[in-house]
């Protein structure tokens, strides 16, 4: 995981996206215990619990979408 900082995580319906995550405190989102927030998904536009995901998790198509700013 790349805490703190901008992190990618993943929804509970699967979608990908870059989020700050910052161990402690949140502003725009409800922690649920260290590594689980309920948080706004800008890809389905919905609400989920999000979990951050392992860069060794990630595809590379999935990496490159991500270091050009789009959501999975």
């Amino acid at each position: 995981y790349s805490i703190p900082g901008k992190t990618a995580v993943r929804c509970s319906s699967g979608h990908l996206f870059m989020t700050t995550w910052i161990e402690g405190a949140s502003v725009l989102a409800i922690r649920l215990g260290p590594l689980s927030r309920y948080q706004r998904c800008p890809v389905g536009r919905h609400w989920a619990v999000v979990r951050p995901v392992k860069e060794t998790e990630l595809t590379d198509e999935e990496r490159g979408r991500l270091a050009d700013g789009t959501s999975v």
